[in-house]
């Protein structure tokens, strides 16, 4: 099945190249994680904002959270200041 991976900042190094910047629609087995994906792709470990379909997912959740066709994932580096 085909999801569509977005990123944000320098995480697109972790994307396939492509004609796009920082965005990719990538192949997954089905019952694939956002975890899954996450190390398919290589993120190191650390802390992310991960929406799926809009929807921010939780830490706690991402392990568990099984993908489908055409979902719409967005993997952005945690957000900083002060």
């Amino acid at each position: 099945m085909k999801i569509l991976v977005r990123t944000a900042g320098l995480l697109g190094k972790y994307l396939p190249p492509g004609p796009a910047k920082n965005r990719a629609e990538i192949d997954v087995p089905r019952g694939s994680t956002i975890t899954d994906v996450m190390k398919r792709l290589g993120f190191p470990d650390g802390s992310y904002l991960v929406t799926l379909n809009g929807m921010a997912v939780p830490t706690a959740e991402r392990g568990t959270r099984e993908l489908d066709d055409g979902d719409n994932l967005a993997l952005m580096p945690p957000l900083k200041g002060g």
